[in-house]
């Protein structure tokens, strides 16, 4: 007898032991996981997929718990004798509970408890390690394999919204809120497992959430996170809290080995993760494949980090209790509170210091307070019954209840990581927003026709505006492949005729990335050359899920165009070169909407029409990149030209992926300079347009256009000041035209009723011409020089000068053609007189010679010369 509580004492120390070394793990494994957690992610996303990193840690744990029920058979066969497993499965939880809650106030025999036998299986040595390891889970009864499924599908829910968590708050106030909010596992314990808690207690639980809520306050916003945040790791929370009831109600009862039910628990969920990930993969279109995305340490961590807090959690409740788990929870709370700020640069709310204080001494004085034991006896004790026996667990509803269960799990698992959860609680002053360019997650392609390095140090200053700069230069690279060779950010393409054909493939080699890498934030691609300019933040207002096009503001075939048209005929645009008679450029494009023809495709076109267009400066968004990669391909076989060919393709796809029949998805970029062979613009050029070509390199307009995206580019992550005019009160005046007037103040309100008076009502337009004023009417301008008067008078004078010289030159030329014209006239009568004289010569001699008067040979001669004259 006193050899047997000799043992039973130091049972009891290790058994004390075991819970705070387990409980330390926790704490160290917890903070570890709260930084790998978030240092892991990339702008804000998992570049892996998270159902994989869960399944992938729940298999590692099942391997690992089957590695231990391996080891133990071995010693079991070295050490027939030992055949007992020493684990104390009721009384060391008891002595705990007691300190703790007094959750397990069941009495059994000592020795029942201390040597528990391993059953006769262990002792069956037929079919060797591999039928005691079959046996052992043999051991687990059917009723609790369905009790570990529903817990699998319980941690299921915890570490798949975990990261969704870690998206939207920083370690320490994910820790903080899920240490602090005891209460709901008291109210756990409560309802299912009627335990006991304590008037101090209680008391701890209301402190408790005050000081939690003081950690959450900010003057300016009133909450740290939107309530949705809150919601959701409240969530977290109540899950857990019945996870651990219920895992602590399994892992007590039954005969089977402490390693057996975590092989089943975690062999149940390898198969409802893999189940997640398949349904993510089917429902949504970015999650990753189930390997792809672990390229660094991060990712490798979060699963190692997760296989040892699954054992550490489990080793609390079986040594310890929920409490336990939840006290060290705390201590990693504080840990992680800390070094937050430091390691993310999150920033710490003015009360967290207190509040947290609180949060950890409540803590402390639940679990020094628990209630008093409950007096039993043998005799009046009752059968042990499991947690939450509402629900049907008879043989008949197995099945069905686990499917469901699975089906709303895993519904809610997509739910979390698919919507965007809606701001429930905005805070009373909204942060001020961060000024960030429009082309964010817009790729820069940028063409060269020749080979100019020299430039590229001054396009390099687009870099802060976009996701990426593609250069696309000749010899731009040296490499095996010459003008075949890319990548993401340069190719060698010679053509310039035909650009559009290495775009397309600059998107091809986008869209065939892995889901995982950061190339699948890019929305889109704009193209322009490297001498056209654009002022990246005066396109924030632009769609960016339609085309855009630059239009040539003149189209004289010099200095710009050429003009966007389409058309079935050449004399729709007969100047420009490429329709001229001996050139038509628009034969091969005919050609390749042949091709087209017979593809059989789903595009809508005229096979006889084409396009025209200044293609120096265009965008395409992603989810159009399929459709011009397809096209770039067909026009570039027959070579293209790309002024027609680029116009063309975009046509087409307006014509085929337009939702609405009126509504185009081209937006045509009117406001751009110049054209495709414009000389350099001015200065005022540049400065009047966002965007234009071209921008001489061999000037200092350039500079002017750099040092604006250099300053352009020092704004960015700054906040944006919110206009005195935006603010929710002046919105609130403008929508209703009198309570505009109630706020103007007394001087406005006077001069617009002046103004109303004096607005003529009922007025026709006259002469269409507005009235005209003398020089300075007004009084505005400030009166002229003596300097400015004489050269005015000087300007005037040598105006009339030259209105005189024009009227007199004028005149002059009057006076000249109309004599011209006179004397034009005298020498015509004076020529019809000449001729109607020698008529009437000619006709007097035939008449003498009829007469038979004069000579007979003079007469003859005579008349034939009259007659040649006439």
């Amino acid at each position: 007898m006193v050899k047997m509580q000799i043992l039973h004492t130091l049972w009891s120390l290790r058994s004390y032991n075991a819970a705070y070394l387990s409980a330390l793990s926790l704490v160290v494994i917890q903070v570890g996981i709260g930084c790998i957690m978030r240092a892991s992610q990339t702008s804000g996303k998992y570049t892996f997929s998270t159902s994989s990193s869960v399944t992938i840690s729940e298999f590692f744990k099942f391997l690992i718990s089957s590695a231990l029920i391996i080891r133990s058979s071995l010693r079991a066969r070295r050490d027939p004798a030992g055949t007992h497993e020493l684990v104390p499965v009721e009384d060391g939880d008891k002595r705990v509970d007691e300190k703790g809650r007094g959750m397990d106030e069941s009495v059994g025999l000592e020795d029942e408890r201390l040597i528990h036998p391993l059953s006769d299986a262990r002792l069956n040595r037929r079919g060797g390690v591999v039928g005691d390891y079959l046996r052992s889970l043999g051991m687990v009864s059917v009723e609790n394999r369905y009790g570990f499924a529903k817990l699998a599908l319980l941690y299921a829910l915890i570490n798949n919204t975990i990261f969704v968590a870690y998206k939207l708050a920083d370690p320490g106030t994910i820790a903080l809120v899920r240490s602090g909010v005891i209460f709901i596992t008291a109210l756990v314990m409560v309802f299912a497992l009627n335990a006991d808690i304590s008037k101090v207690q209680w008391t701890a639980i209301v402190i408790q959430l005050c000081g939690l809520v003081t950690t959450q306050y900010t003057p300016e916003s009133g909450t740290s996170y939107p309530l949705s945040t809150y919601m959701i790791l409240l969530f977290q929370v109540f899950v857990s809290s019945v996870a651990g009831v219920y895992n602590q109600s399994l892992l007590k009862d039954g005969q089977a080995s402490f390693h057996a039910q975590n092989a089943v628990l975690y062999g149940c969920g390898v198969i409802i993760n893999g189940l997640v990930h398949l349904t993510l993969s089917y429902v949504t279109e970015d999650e990753p494949g189930f390997f792809v995305g672990y390229t660094n340490s991060a990712a490798y961590l979060v699963i190692l980090s997760n296989v040892f807090i699954g054992l550490a959690i489990t080793a609390v409740y079986k040594y310890a209790n929920a409490v336990i788990k939840c006290l060290a929870t705390a201590v990693a709370t504080g840990i992680l509170l800390y070094i937050s700020s430091i390691l993310f640069g999150t920033t710490m709310a003015p009360l967290i210091i207190p509040g947290g204080l609180i949060v950890f001494i409540t803590s402390w004085l639940y679990i020094e307070s628990p209630a008093p034991k409950r007096p039993t006896s043998f005799a009046d004790k009752v059968p042990h019954s499991r947690p939450f026996d509402f629900m049907p667990t008879g043989p008949k509803w197995r099945n069905q209840t686990l499917a469901i269960s699975t089906i709303l799990s895993i519904i809610i698992i997509v739910f979390c990581e698919t919507m965007t959860l809606p701001d429930l609680s905005a805070p009373a002053m909204e942060p001020r927003p961060i000024l960030t360019s429009p082309f964010n997650n817009t790729l820069a392609f940028v063409r060269w026709n020749e080979h100019h390095p020299e430039r590229i140090p001054l396009i390099e200053k687009y870099a802060p505006f976009f996701h990426t700069l593609h250069f696309s230069m000749p010899a731009m690279i040296d490499a095996p492949l010459k003008t075949e060779y890319q990548n993401l950010t340069h190719d060698n393409w010679e053509d310039g005729l035909v650009t559009y054909v290495q775009i397309a493939r600059t998107m091809e080699w986008i869209l065939k990335m892995p889901k995982n890498e950061s190339e699948r934030e890019i929305e889109g691609l704009l193209q322009f050359h490297f001498d056209a300019w654009v002022d990246p933040m005066d396109f924030a207002e632009e769609d960016y899920n339609k085309m855009w096009i630059a239009v040539s503001r003149h189209n004289d075939g010099v200095g710009g165009g050429p003009t966007f048209l389409c058309m079935t005929k050449r004399t729709r645009f007969p100047d420009w070169p490429g329709m001229q008679t001996n050139r038509n450029w628009q034969y091969p494009l005919l050609n390749a909407l042949a091709w087209l023809t017979a593809a059989n495709t789903d595009y809508v076109f005229d096979p006889d029409e084409w396009c025209t267009g200044w293609s120096d400066i265009y965008y395409i968004p992603r989810h159009l990149w399929v459709d011009y990669i397809y096209l770039a391909y067909i026009f570039g076989a027959h070579s293209v030209f790309h002024e027609m060919a680029v116009p063309t393709i975009m046509h087409i796809i307006d014509q085929t992926r337009r939702e609405r029949e009126l509504s185009s998805i081209i937006n045509f970029i009117g406001d751009c300079y110049g054209g495709c062979c414009a000389p350099g613009a001015g200065l005022e050029d540049l400065l009047a347009h966002r965007c234009g070509h071209k921008l001489d390199y061999r000037g200092r307009v350039q500079e002017a256009h750099y040092e604006r995206l250099d300053y352009a580019a020092s704004v960015l992550g700054t906040e944006i000041e919110r206009p005195a005019w935006m603010s929710p009160e002046a919105q609130e005046h403008r929508s209703n035209w009198t309570a505009f007037e109630s706020s103007l103040s007394p001087e406005a309100r006077k001069k617009m009723d002046e103004a109303r008076l004096n607005t003529r009502l009922g007025r026709t337009m006259g002469q269409n011409q507005p009235e005209n004023f003398p020089f300075n009417a007004t009084g505005i301008e400030p009166p002229p020089t003596t300097a400015e008067l004489r050269k005015i008078e000087q300007e005037k004078n040598k105006k009339l000068e030259a209105e005189k010289l024009a009227a007199a030159e004028k005149k002059n030329k009057e006076n000249m053609a109309k004599e011209e014209e006179l004397r034009k006239e005298a020498n015509r009568k004076a020529e019809e007189q000449r001729m109607k004289d020698k008529e009437r010569e000619r006709l007097r001699l035939e008449e003498q010679s009829k007469n038979g008067q004069g000579d007979a040979k003079a007469k003859p001669a005579a008349a034939a010369a009259v007659q040649n004259e006439t």
